[in-house]
C-alpha cells in the first residue's frame, strides 16, 4: 500500500510445509486455488491491510481449512521469504515494489512472468559445522532454475541456507524440479562435529 491507500496485490502462493521440521519445504506460485478462495484472499488481505494504516509491503500468510474458510495466520510488515521467487517471477519484485513505496513512485506489475517454485536450502541432518554444498553445479545446470545462497559460513540441521526458484508454465514441471532440486541439493559439513 502507498501513501495514497493505493494497494497491489501479489498472486497468492502455496505453502508445502515439511511435518517434520515445520518449516518450508517448497511453494507454489500463483496457487492453484479457485476463484471464489481466491476472492476471498484477496478481501482479506486488502481489509487487514488498510485497517494498518500505513503504507509499506505486506505479507499476509494465510490457512484455509476444509470448509474452504481463510483465517489470518500472521501478518509480516516488510519483504517476506515467501515472496522471494518473485526476483525472478513477477515483473515487479517485492524488493523492487517496497522501493516504489517509500520513493512515492507508481506501483509496479505484480502480474507472474510464469508460474514459480521455491524450495528452501536446509543444512542436512546430523551436519554441523562449515557449510559445503553437494549437488549445486546439478541444479544450477536446469533450465530456469535460480540459486540463492545467503552466505551463511555455518550449517547445522534445518538451518535456512538459501532458496531456489524454479520458473516454468508447467505445474507439473515445478513440482517436479522442486522435488529433484530437494533431493539433489545438500547441506553438509566439512567436518561433523
Amino acid at each position: 500500500m502507498n501513501d495514497a491507500g493505493e494497494t497491489v496485490l501479489y498472486p497468492p502462493a502455496e505453502m508445502i510445509f515439511d511435518p517434520v521440521l515445520n518449516l518450508l519445504d517448497y511453494q507454489v506460485s500463483p496457487a492453484l486455488l479457485s476463484e471464489k478462495i481466491i476472492w476471498k484472499i484477496e478481501a482479506i488481505a486488502v481489509k487487514l491491510v488498510k485497517e494498518l494504516k500505513s503504507p509499506g509491503l505486506f505479507a499476509v500468510e494465510l490457512f484455509i481449512d476444509k470448509n474452504d474458510e481463510v483465517l489470518v495466520n500472521e501478518t509480516a510488515p516488510r519483504v517476506h521469504n515467501s515472496g522471494h521467487h518473485t526476483i525472478e517471477a513477477n515483473y515487479s519484485s517485492q524488493f523492487d515494489m517496497l522501493w516504489r513505496v517509500i520513493l512515492g513512485y507508481p506501483m509496479g506489475n505484480t502480474d507472474p512472468v510464469l508460474p514459480s517454485a521455491i524450495v528452501n536450502i536446509l543444512g542436512a541432518a546430523g551436519h554441523n559445522g562449515h557449510a559445503k554444498y553437494e549437488g549445486l553445479e546439478e541444479v544450477l545446470k536446469m533450465d530456469n532454475v535460480f540459486g540463492h545462497l545467503y552466505g551463511k559460513a555455518q550449517t547445522k540441521p534445518g538451518r535456512k541456507m538459501g532458496h531456489v526458484t524454479i520458473m516454468h508454465k508447467d505445474y507439473q514441471d515445478l513440482t517436479y524440479k522442486a522435488h529433484k532440486i530437494k533431493n539433489t541439493l545438500k547441506v553438509i559439513s566439512f567436518s561433523n562435529t
